[in-house]
C-alpha cells in the first residue's frame, strides 16, 4: 500500500531532498545556541520554506502545471528573471551534485575496497556511482519515486531505532541550557535555512502528481513537515545526551560529524552499532538528496534545452545534468567547497526571492491565478526580508565580519 501511494511518494521526494547527510551536523551549529533557540529557528525557517514552496505551486498552476522554474521565471519576470533563475539553479544544483558524487563515490570506494580486500580506483567508483544513481533519474521520475521510497523508509527506520535507544539517555537539563553567542546565532541561520531546501524538486512533483490543489498542498505540507520532525528528534537526542560544552569542544577542536557520532556512541557503550547505524543513515541520506536534486536539475535542463522526452532526448539531458559535476568530482574534488559555502545564497534566490517576485507578478493579473497562497503582500514582504537577511549574514560570515561556525 505504501509503495503504491503516489502522493506519499511525491512527499517523500521533497522530504528526501531536504533530509541530507548534512542534517547530522545541525547539532554542531546549535552548540552555542541551546535547544530552545535552535528549535525556534527551525520553526521559523520551516514556515518560510513551506510558504515559498506554496508560492511556487501557486505560480506553477497559474503559468502551466508542471512547468519548470525556468519557464515560470521567463513568463512572469521576462528575460532578467530567466537569467537569474538559470544562474541560481545551475549554481546550486551543480554544486550540490558535485558534492554528492564526490561523497557518494568515496563511500562506495571505501565499502567495495573493504569488501574485495584491495584498493580500488577512485575514478572507477566515481563513474560507477554517477552511472548507477544518475541512471535512475534518466530512466523516469517514477523510478526515482520508487527507489526513493525504499531508501527513505529504510533511512527513517534506522533513524527511529537510533533515536529510541538514545532517548533514555537524554538529560533534560542539557536541553534547557542557553549558551547563547549572538555571533554564532547569526552564523547558524543560513545553515538551518538551507536544511529546509527542497524547492528545486517542487515543479517536478507537480508535473508527476498533477494539478489538484488540495493534493499538492498536502504533499508539500507533509514533505516539509517530515524534515522538521526528524530535525527535532535529532536535536533532542544529541543535545540531550551530549552537553553543549562537549559539542562546543568538538567544534572548537575543528571537529566534525564523525567525532560527534563517536561521542554519542561512547555514551552508550553497550550499543556500539549506533555509530554504524548513523553512518549507514548518512550514506542513504546522501543518495536520497542526490536523487531529489538531480531530478530537479534534470527537469530544469530538459525544459530549457527542449530535447524531448524520448530516450535519446533524455540521454542528452542526462549528459548536461551529470557530466559537469562529474568532471569536477573527478579532477577537482575540493573545487566546490567554496561554492557549497554559498549554497544558502543560491537557495535564498531560488527558494525565496524568485517565488516571491513571481507570485507578486502573477497576482497583478488576477485572471491568471486559480489559487492564491494566504498572507497577501505582508507575508511576501516578510519572506523577502528574511531572504535578504540570510544573504547578508552569509556574506558577512564569508568575509569574516561575523564569526562562522
Amino acid at each position: 500500500m505504501v509503495m503504491r501511494n503516489k502522493k506519499l511518494g511525491s512527499a517523500l521526494i521533497l522530504a528526501g531532498t531536504a533530509i541530507g547527510a548534512g542534517m547530522l551536523a545541525l547539532p554542531l551549529s546549535s552548540s552555542s545556541l541551546g535547544f530552545p533557540l535552535m528549535i525556534a529557528l527551525m520553526v521559523l525557517f520551516w514556515g518560510l520554506m513551506f510558504y515559498t514552496a506554496m508560492l511556487i505551486m501557486e505560480v506553477n498552476l497559474a503559468i502551466e502545471p508542471g512547468s519548470t522554474l525556468f519557464t515560470m521565471a521567463h513568463r512572469t519576470l521576462g528575460k532578467p528573471g530567466k537569467i537569474v533563475a538559470s544562474i541560481a539553479t545551475l549554481f546550486l544544483f551543480y554544486a550540490l551534485l558535485s558534492a554528492y558524487i564526490t561523497g557518494g563515490s568515496s563511500l562506495l570506494n571505501s565499502y567495495l575496497s573493504s569488501l574485495l580486500g584491495k584498493p580500488l580506483s577512485q575514478v572507477h567508483t566515481t563513474l560507477c556511482f554517477t552511472v548507477i544513481a544518475g541512471g535512475l533519474v534518466y530512466w523516469s521520475t517514477r523510478t526515482v519515486d520508487f527507489v526513493n521510497r525504499l531508501l527513505f523508509l529504510g533511512k527513517i527506520a534506522i533513524f527511529l531505532t537510533i533515536v529510541a535507544f538514545l532517548l533514555p539517555e537524554v538529560n533534560q537539563q542539557h536541553l534547557t541550557e542557553m549558551p547563547v553567542n549572538n555571533g554564532l546565532m547569526l552564523a547558524a541561520m543560513p545553515i538551518v535555512f538551507t536544511s529546509f531546501g527542497f524547492h528545486g524538486s517542487v515543479t517536478s512533483v507537480i508535473a508527476y502528481q498533477g494539478s489538484d490543489v488540495k493534493s499538492l498542498r498536502n504533499i508539500i505540507l507533509l514533505g516539509s513537515l517530515l524534515p522538521l520532525l526528524v530535525y527535532f528528534a535529532w536535536e533532542i537526542v544529541t543535545l540531550g545526551v551530549l552537553p553543549a560544552t562537549a559539542i562546543g569542544a568538538i567544534v572548537q577542536d575543528g571537529g566534525s560529524v564523525p567525532e560527534m557520532i563517536s561521542a554519542l556512541g561512547s555514551q552508550i557503550p553497550k550499543t556500539p552499532w549506533i555509530s554504524t547505524g548513523l553512518n549507514i543513515f548518512s550514506n542513504i541520506a546522501l543518495l536520497t538528496s542526490f536523487l531529489g536534486v538531480a531530478l530537479g536539475l534534470f527537469d530544469f535542463i530538459a525544459d530549457a534545452r527542449d530535447h524531448g522526452d524520448c530516450r535519446r532526448g533524455r540521454l542528452v539531458t542526462a549528459m548536461y545534468t551529470f557530466i559537469p559535476p562529474l568532471i569536477f568530482a573527478l579532477f577537482y574534488p575540493k573545487g566546490f567547497i567554496m561554492a557549497l559555502g554559498f549554497a544558502a545564497l543560491a537557495l535564498a534566490v531560488l527558494g525565496v526571492i524568485l517565488p516571491v517576485l513571481m507570485a507578486w507578478k502573477v497576482r497583478q493579473n488576477a485572471n491568471e491565478s486559480q489559487y492564491q497562497v494566504f498572507g497577501g503582500m505582508p507575508l511576501l514582504m516578510i519572506a523577502m526580508l528574511l531572504a535578504m537577511l540570510i544573504i547578508c549574514i552569509e556574506l558577512a560570515s564569508t568575509v569574516g565580519i561575523i564569526e562562522g561556525i
